[in-house]
């Protein structure tokens, strides 16, 4: 009886001892992860020996960098709305600006009648610039707060491209460039979304006039899936090809050129909404833009 009281007596003993080793490791465990959260590191927690059960080191582990994780992309995510805003403002800002110097320019009585209808015409083109901007601006949000489906129905898609090919010709021709189309299917049917078609297409071509060289050249091949690419020259070489879709992304610092960013955000937007991929890549001098649709 006496043994088996002092055995007992040396089990709880042990017992005992293993709490408190635990639970001090516990308590410098938990020190650990206060003097982490207040000095903003990235180390992780660690503890010496097997105090504590290791699962429980590598899930507080994984939940630390997951809190990392996420306040990294809280700040890039807060960064981009504050760039965001900063381009909207200027964008909208400009072409108003610009649209109120020249009409308080044609109230002038002392300019020509030729200067005078220069400017009304100047300010006419800025304000329906304006116009542009705030469609495009309502569109994409829009677009991105609406988790409807778009309404598709069988469309011609090579009759679509055609259409807005023609759109642009004079424009390509004033600036000496021309659209070469080449189509290796003859009519392409597909069950898709004609005006969102449409807008893609004619986002994409008024880009590469706006901030491309040389002809434009757009091949288009349909077979188990439709294939379309978009090439011409590359103007600027520091272009992020990345980061090209992203909204409000240019390259264009000063934002003179009228860029808002949002033209081939709102194409890869429609893409996928349509059930399509797009990217884009750049090559010896020429820029890319590589559009697939399932059949």
């Amino acid at each position: 009886m006496l043994t088996a009281v002092i055995i007992l007596s040396i089990i709880c003993a042990v017992l005992l001892a293993v709490l408190i080793i635990r639970y001090r490791a516990a308590i410098k465990a938990a020190e650990k992860l206060r003097e982490i959260r207040k000095e903003d590191t990235n180390q992780l927690l660690h503890t010496s020996g097997r105090a504590l059960p290791p699962e429980l080191i590598n899930e507080v582990n994984s939940i630390l960098k997951d809190i990392r994780r996420y306040d990294a992309e809280y700040q890039r995510k807060n960064h981009d709305l504050e760039q965001m805003m900063t381009n909207i403002s200027h964008d909208l800002r400009t072409p108003l600006t610009s649209a109120m110097g020249h009409i308080s320019m044609a109230q002038d009585d002392n300019i020509s009648s030729e200067e005078r209808s220069h400017s009304i015409v100047t300010a006419e083109k800025r304000l329906l610039r304006l116009e542009e901007l705030i469609d495009s601006f309502f569109e994409f949000s829009k677009m991105i707060s609406s988790g409807k489906s778009p309404e598709t129905e069988p469309v011609n898609l090579t009759g679509i491209l055609e259409e807005a090919v023609a759109h642009y010709y004079d424009d390509y021709s004033a600036r000496g460039r021309k659209i070469d189309l080449k189509c290796s299917s003859g009519r392409i049917k597909m069950i898709s979304n004609r005006n969102m078609l449409m807008r893609i297409f004619d986002n994409l071509i008024g880009n590469a006039l706006k901030h491309g060289s040389d002809d434009l050249v757009i091949s288009v091949s349909g077979g188990e899936t439709i294939s379309l690419t978009f090439e011409n020259g590359l103007n600027d070489p520091e272009l992020d090809t990345e980061r090209v879709f992203d909204e409000f992304y240019t390259t264009d610092i000063s934002r003179t050129k009228g860029n808002t960013g949002l033209g081939l955000a709102i194409a890869k937007q429609f893409t996928e909404l349509l059930g399509g991929s797009i990217s884009a890549e750049k090559n010896n001098g020429l820029f890319r833009i590589n559009i697939v649709f399932k059949k």
